[in-house]
This record gives C-alpha cells, structure tokens and sequence, in this order.
C-alpha cells in the first residue's frame, strides 16, 4: 500500500467510527449573548481511506433522538416537529462527496440530510494522525476533527431567526475510528 508521503503512517481500508472516543457536537447562539450546546449521543460510520487521500469518503448517520443539550425538558423540544421532527426524520446524515488539500488541513464537501432537507456542507478537517490502539489490540486507528456553520433555516430546524435563537449552527466533530479491512 502506497500512500502520501506527508502522512506519517498512512494505510488505506475501511474504519468503522469508535462511538466511546468519538463526539458529535453543536453550538448556537441563545438571545444572542451565549451559546447553548449540545451533542449527539447515538451516531456511527465509516471512513475509506484510498490510495490518494483525496479520494476517500466518509459516510455519518446519527439518531436525532440522542440530541443531549445537558437539560431534558428543552432535549424533548428539541425532537418535535418545532426542531429535528424526529417522529418523521429520525436520521440525520452526512456524506461527503469529495476531499481537498486547504494548506495543512483538508476541506471535506459532503451532504448533510437533516429533517429530509439535503444541503452541500463544507467541512474544515484537520487530519489528526494514524496510531495503533494498545487497548483494541493494537488495531490501527484513525482521528480525524472536522466543524462547520450551517444555516438551521437551510433544514426547516426551527422558527426564523430572531433575537431568540440564531440561524447559524456549529458543529464540532472529533472522530477516532478503527481500522477494520
């Protein structure tokens, strides 16, 4: 297996994404002075590793209804149809559709489907490294950290912005998976 020199370690495969060492997270702004967060609790995917980084993918799907904002009462609004609409769209998704260099880092451009809504999504990636995992019996694995600031409006999530709840969403992704072919 040949791989880019500038990636100490480098392998191609298949590496299912470690749920345990793994975050999905956001941030929105609340009456416009601080931000309220959350994450997702139930997600998984894969990452492909190719011969060219450049040609890799990765695929995500998370359970709307693990939402987890650190308070019960505002996490059931969040699954009905004023937000995430979980009865109808219980999945949110992200498929990337393509990977570039961007200095030292790499854009990940993909489609996010949220609420049934499919939307291009830039991800600003930061390639975190290759090492084998002592407590996975030293299976290779991969860490990736990626965000990006999406529109909430672009998906039907909520009502129209106002002083209330901002329309710009950011989502943080930490991303440890194990090598699996």
């Amino acid at each position: 297996m040949s791989a880019p020199t500038q990636i100490p370690g480098y392998v191609t495969g298949t590496w299912a994404i470690d749920t345990a060492h793994s975050d999905v997270a956001y941030s929105v702004k609340h009456l416009g002075i601080a931000k309220s967060r959350g994450n997702f609790t139930g997600f998984g995917g894969t990452v492909v590793t190719a011969e060219n980084i450049l040609d890799s993918h990765v695929t995500v799907e998370i359970d709307a209804a693990s939402v987890a904002s650190g308070n019960g009462q505002r996490d059931d609004h969040l699954k009905t149809g004023d937000f995430f609409d979980v009865a109808n769209h219980p999945t949110i998704t992200f498929r990337s559709t393509g990977i570039r260099e961007d200095g030292g880092d790499y854009k990940i451009d993909g489609e996010l489907t949220w609420r049934g809504a499919t939307v291009p999504v830039t991800l600003d990636a930061e390639f975190n490294g290759i090492s084998p995992n002592p407590s996975n019996n030293n299976v290779d694995t991969i860490g990736v950290s990626a965000s990006a600031t999406v529109n909430r409006r672009d998906f039907g999530v909520g009502p129209e912005g106002n002083a209330f709840l901002s329309e710009k969403v950011k989502i943080d992704i930490e991303i440890q998976a194990a090598l699996q072919s």
